[in-house]
């Protein structure tokens, strides 16, 4: 900026400025600058005008010139005043030039704004667009470049560790966000092409580089040029594959190294149909899966608890009492109960949760296991102790989950989550190997949840951002007042203590005796705010960041960014969330339209917590205005009874694309006859008898949906697969094994026999050597125990990982009831065809309960579906048998509707499991060929339809 002496001088006349920038010319050609930053407020069009031709400079001295001696005059000792008026008149000559062409461009790009959410919108379409609207004038150019120099130089003032706030430009913001939807969707894969492109709109509109300049922008600006910035012009995607309960150690190799990139996440699904890099996943891609990526991982790093595994069946050897578990073990394998078996292999640290048959649960944590004396007998010492009404109960079911590592736990000063005690990596190599590493890709998910423009399912405190971007900041005592206000009030006491308190406070914790009441705060304090984990997460984020772009970027901006902060509550509108999109079928329809509106206002914060994660996969509300939702109506009805089939479906939802489908609700109460409505006024008893209708089935049928939607489930139509959330609450239940057959997982007498070798020390799952291996308790992964995997939103959401059912054999199941059992009418309303279910291509759909209320339906037709059930004719059991045949044709095999669920819960199936699915399916059948198996499915179709 060069040096000299400044010698104060009045606004009114120029200033003199001694030394090498003195330059007489420019401080007359600026006088009009100066004269208008003392009225920024008042100055009219032609004094505006004025200031600008003196920004612009001359061919001699351009604007950065005029930019750096303004920033000069600023460096005198003056009031804040004369820096808060040159700024204010900055920010009026951008809204003077750039204003109405704002207003121009955004009605322009309005027409191009509803393609499809999951692809985004095509930048160079936008820019096309709105290019003439926002075309400047060469004086203009100049002007406004020296006015964006100036503001983006006052909002990194040395010495200040956040860029200044006032320095805000909204006309600059407001065209960033007109290509906001082309930095966001499946298009963002192209980073260094629209960065090229953007600058390239920059030359033709002779507008400032933006993007040089992220001072000047709001902090949701700011993150979608970030995208841009952080990701090197030849880095591509990175493909990402785990399980949906999958942990941050699996992404330990698959995450890059040196840049931040665009993630292209996919879930594994045992029954998917894409295969990526050799594993079977889910067939949805784009923005909505990388919410749910992040999603995901944001709960691996809470997870207390690992996936339950469970069993269920009757349990007379098994008695609860004081602080045991006492288990009765038999010889035979039929006459141990499931039950039994899975709670041999229970550690030390292992939850249990049971239900016993007369409807009374208890969650117990174990704390130790021991062999009885008799041999004939184990148990297990649990936290506490039962109640006496437990004692006399038997167990019906019992899941076992093992303990987790959590990163962070809820912290009552904040009321966020904080640092565990994990954080101090301490402990056993293994353990301590295994949080670095989960700390470390948790640094950088911060950094690409930037670049991916998602969130953390979760909020941290502003004070771990600060020191997340201050890597060199030491933490003081003051740093805790507002963060942990008693803890900061006790370290204080502490400097206070006489010299006899602190040695004896020394002498209990075991410190060095030369340690000093200051250096004893010092070491509290780092250890609570900046802990060994801190170290991990900045070294993983700062690898993937530019320190020089962060600079523009303040720790509330970057929290605000990378972390939920809009809590969902009543006064959450939907409408200001998102930008709704009503495709045409849907606008014509006023009276759906009105409806949908007025039950989405009337939803509680839980319902649209629901409502949120139905459409979107994520409960997290995302920047209001920044996504779009699309509202559907892909369902026909032409007859009576397809309209009255019509009003029994449940609206779906597809989570890549945030798109809702609606059927036709209006139209089909209209055709069904009970509202004479045809040639009404609008005021008619009549008419608003209908329209209240209309409003009360949707209520009804959006509701359902979105509190039956509980995981993801595959929706294979002609060979699409693709990514929904489908499955019932009512669907979770598990089919007991046949009369007299051992399970998959059943102890074998060899297990059975080593149980009783145990001696007293108890009995352990964890590793042995194979001279051990006679006398070690049988584990979880030796038994083939069948997991459940537990969703990340409910403790509920629970799906078997045997014997896969479909949704529509799911749904068919009441709780406790058999497979082969027959299921009363519980919803009369729910007349959905299977021809429908094959419509819901990778949505998420509440439909499924609708699908399998249609096959119940059907059931008085002539007795077939008691015939089918009698002979175990499952129409899914027989798409998996085709799958057994090789050269059985995927299309016609896919072409059935079938719908399958994925790795939200399951895993592909043992082949035994698989072996008994086929035994049950097709008993009548072994040595069939295809064709007689695709004759079988056709007449199972036409029944069910």
């Amino acid at each position: 900026m060069g040096s000299g002496c400044l010698k104060p001088a009045s606004v009114s006349e120029p200033l003199c400025i001694s030394g090498t920038s003195a330059n007489p010319q420019l401080s007359a050609q600026l006088a009009p600058v100066l004269r208008a930053s003392s009225r920024a407020g008042r100055c009219s069009a032609a004094e505006l005008d004025a200031a600008l031709v003196a920004l612009a400079g001359t061919e001699a001295d351009g604007p950065e010139a005029t930019a750096e001696w303004l920033s000069l005059w600023l460096a005198r000792p003056a009031p804040a005043k004369a820096r808060q008026g040159l700024v204010a008149l900055m920010q009026r000559l951008f809204a003077h030039c750039l204003d109405s062409r704002l207003t121009a461009a955004q009605e322009s790009v309005r027409g191009a704004d509803g393609g499809d959410a999951a692809e985004g919108a095509d930048f160079a379409l936008l820019a096309s667009r709105c290019e003439p609207a926002l075309r400047l004038e060469h004086m203009e150019r100049d002007g406004l470049l020296s006015a964006c120099l100036l503001l983006s130089h006052l909002s990194q003032t040395p010495g200040v560790s956040e860029p200044a706030s006032d320095c805000f430009v909204p006309v600059l913001d407001g065209i960033v966000q007109l290509f906001h939807r082309a930095f966001i969707g499946q298009r963002a894969a192209s980073f260094a092409q629209q960065l090229h492109q953007l600058c390239e709109f920059e030359t033709e509109t002779g507008l400032p580089p933006i993007q040089e300049h992220l001072g000047l922008l709001s902090c949701r600006s700011k993150s979608l040029l970030l995208g841009l910035l952080l990701v090197p012009e030849d880095a591509p995607p990175v493909i990402v594959v785990l399980a949906r309960d999958g942990s941050l150690t699996d992404l330990e190799l698959q995450l890059p190294d040196v840049h931040a990139s665009v993630l292209m996440p996919y879930f594994e699904a045992a029954s998917g149909s894409k295969l990526i890099q050799g594993r079977r996943v889910e067939g949805g891609e784009g923005h909505g899966l990388r919410k749910e990526f992040f999603a995901a991982m944001s709960t691996d790093a809470l997870r207390r608890w690992g996936p339950p595994t469970s069993a269920s069946g009757s349990s007379d050897n098994i008695v609860c009492a004081g602080n045991r578990i006492r288990i009765q073990t038999v010889d035979e394998v039929t006459n141990t109960s499931l039950i039994c078996q899975l709670l041999l292999c229970a550690q030390a640290g292992d939850r249990l949760s049971l239900i016993f048959a007369d409807g009374m649960e208890a969650e117990r944590v174990a704390t130790a296991t021991l062999a009885m004396a008799d041999d004939d007998s184990a148990s297990l010492v649990v936290d506490r102790p039962f109640e006496e009404s437990h004692r006399q109960g038997l167990l019906s079911r019992c899941e076992l989950q093992r303990p987790s590592l959590p990163l962070f736990q809820f912290h009552r000063g904040t009321g966020q989550q904080w640092f565990s005690a994990n954080a101090s990596l301490s402990g056993s190599g293994s353990r301590e190997k295994e949080l670095r590493v989960r700390y470390l890709v948790f640094g950088k998910l911060l950094a690409l949840a930037i670049v991916n423009h998602c969130k953390l399912s979760f909020s941290l405190p502003l004070i771990f951002f600060r020191f997340l971007m201050q890597r060199e900041s030491i933490p003081s005592l003051e740093d805790l007042k507002g963060f942990d206000t008693a803890l900061h009030t006790s370290l204080r006491k502490c400097l206070k203590m006489k010299a006899t308190q602190f040695k004896q406070l020394k002498e209990i914790e075991d410190l060095p005796a030369a340690m000093t009441p200051e250096e004893y705060v010092a070491r509290q304090v780092k250890e609570i705010l900046v802990p060994e984990a801190m170290a991990e997460i900045q070294r993983g984020f700062w690898s993937l960041v530019t320190p020089d772009l962060m600079r523009h970027i303040s720790p509330s901006e970057l929290r605000q960014i990378v972390c939920s902060t809009i809590p969902v509550s009543e006064n959450l509108s939907i409408r200001q969330l998102f930008r709704v999109v009503f495709e045409d079928d849907v606008a014509g329809c006023q009276p759906l339209v009105d409806a949908l509106w007025a039950v989405l206002d009337s939803f509680s914060s839980v319902e649209k917590a629901r409502f949120l994660l139905f459409v979107t996969g994520v409960e997290a509300p995302p920047e209001p205005g920044i996504e779009q939702l699309t509202v559907q109506m892909p369902f026909s009805a032409f007859t009576q009874e397809e309209h009255a089939a019509l009003l029994g479906m449940l609206p779906q939802a597809h989570t890549c694309t945030n798109t809702l489908e609606l059927p036709n609700y209006y139209e089909s109460l209209r055709e069904s006859g009970r509202f004479p409505v045809m040639g009404g006024s609008p005021s008619s008893s009549a008419v608003k008898a209908l329209h209240a209708e209309v409003k009360r089935l949707l209520r009804e049928r959006l509701v359902t949906a979105i509190h039956e939607t509980d995981s993801y489930e595959l929706d294979a139509t002609a060979g699409d697969v693709s990514t929904c959330a489908v499955t019932p609450s009512s669907a979770f239940v598990a089919a007991p094994p046949p009369p007299g057959t051992p399970p998959p997982w059943a102890m074998t007498h060899s297990h059975i026999s080593a149980k009783r070798n145990i001696g007293m020390s108890g009995f352990s799952n964890g590793g042995s050597s194979a001279a051990d291996m006679a006398t070690e308790a049988p584990s979880i992964s030796g038994l083939g125990v069948l997991h459940l995997r537990m969703d990340a939103t409910s403790d509920s959401n629970r799906s078997w990982e045997g014997p896969q059912l479909s949704s529509r054999s799911l749904a068919s199941i009441p709780n406790g009831t058999p497979v082969g059992a027959s299921r009363p009418h519980s919803r009369q309303g729910a007349l959905a065809s299977i021809s429908d279910a094959k419509m819901a291509s990778h949505s998420r759909q509440g439909a499924l309960a609708a699908v399998s209320d249609a096959k119940m339906a059907s059931h008085s037709r002539q007795g077939a579906l008691a015939a089918m059930s009698d002979a175990k004719m499952d129409v899914d059991a027989l798409l998996e048998s085709l799958e057994e045949f090789p050269s059985a044709p995927p299309s016609r095999a896919t072409s059935a509707g079938r719908t399958q669920p994925t790795s939200a819960g399951l895993t592909r199936p043992t082949s035994a499991v698989r072996e008994n699915r086929w035994l049950a399916a097709s008993k009548k059948r072994q040595g069939n060929d295809v064709d007689s198996l695709l004759e079988d499915l056709d007449a199972a179709l036409t029944t069910i339809t």
